[in-house]
C-alpha cells in the first residue's frame, strides 16, 4: 500500500508541475507579446518593475498550480481518510477530530490574508531595487567612466535597506 501511494503521489506532483510550469511559460510569452506590441510611451513603470512584475506574478501562478493544489489535494484525501479510520475505530475521538478541522482550515486560511500587506511592500522595494540595478547595468559605461559605482551601490543598498 505505501508504495502505491508512493507511485501515485510521484505522478500527482509530476503532472501537476509540470502543467503548471507549460501554463507559467505560455503566461510569459503571452506577456511578454503583448508588451511588444505596444507603444513604449504607454508604460508608468521602468523595465525593472516590469520584469520584476512578470516573474513574481508568474512564479505566483506557477505555485498556486502545481505544488499547493497538490499539497491542498494531499491534505484533504489524508483528512478524509483519517476521518474514515476514526470513525470505524472510536467514533467519539472522531467528533473530536471533525470539529478540530474547520478550526485548522480558518486560522491557515487567516496566514495568508495577514502577510498580504507585507509581501507587498516587500514587491515594492524590489521593483525599485531591481530598476536601480537594471539602470545601472544599461549605463554601465557611463557609470564607470564617472566614477559612480560606488554611488549605485549606496543606492541599490539603501532601497533595500528601506524595507527592514
Amino acid at each position: 500500500a505505501f508504495s502505491l501511494c508512493f507511485i501515485l503521489e510521484f505522478i500527482q506532483q509530476y503532472l501537476l508541475t509540470r502543467t503548471s510550469e507549460r501554463i507559467a511559460q505560455r503566461c510569459r510569452s503571452a506577456f511578454v507579446s503583448s508588451v511588444l506590441s505596444r507603444d513604449s510611451m504607454t508604460f508608468d513603470a521602468s523595465s525593472g518593475e516590469l520584469s520584476n512584475q512578470l516573474s513574481s506574478h508568474v512564479d505566483r501562478l506557477r505555485e498556486g498550480l502545481g505544488e499547493r493544489i497538490s499539497l491542498f489535494i494531499k491534505s484533504l484525501s489524508s483528512f478524509v481518510t483519517c476521518c474514515t479510520i476514526s470513525f470505524i475505530i472510536d467514533w467519539q475521538t472522531s467528533l473530536f477530530m471533525i470539529w478540530s478541522g474547520p478550526i485548522y482550515i480558518v486560522s491557515a486560511a487567516l496566514i495568508p490574508k495577514l502577510s498580504k500587506n507585507a509581501t507587498k511592500k516587500t514587491l515594492k522595494i524590489s521593483e525599485e531595487a531591481n530598476g536601480i540595478a537594471e539602470e545601472s547595468i544599461i549605463n554601465v559605461k557611463t557609470v564607470a567612466s564617472c566614477n559612480g559605482q560606488n554611488q549605485m551601490i549606496e543606492r541599490y543598498a539603501s532601497a533595500l535597506e528601506s524595507g527592514i
